[in-house]
């Protein structure tokens, strides 16, 4: 797959909106254990790296897309 094939399917997936839904409830559920003070020290890592994840795809997704648009321009 080229880059910008590449590209154009993070962007679909980026609106997604199951995806949307998914990305989003791991950062809700994330965000309700931090702020919980009962929460473990275990949840509280366990939510931290679900944060890093999704994180990590966004990079992911934002690095595909900038690479594609340096293709074009050059």
């Amino acid at each position: 797959m080229n880059k910008k094939d590449l590209a154009d399917r993070v962007k679909t997936l980026r609106e997604d909106e199951i995806l949307i839904y998914v990305l989003s409830g791991i950062q809700e559920d994330a965000a309700t254990i931090f702020k919980n003070p009962h929460s473990t020290s275990e949840k509280v890592l366990e939510a931290h790296q679900a944060i890093q994840a999704v994180g990590y795809l966004e990079s992911a997704f934002d690095a595909i897309t900038a690479d594609a648009k340096l293709d074009r321009e050059s």
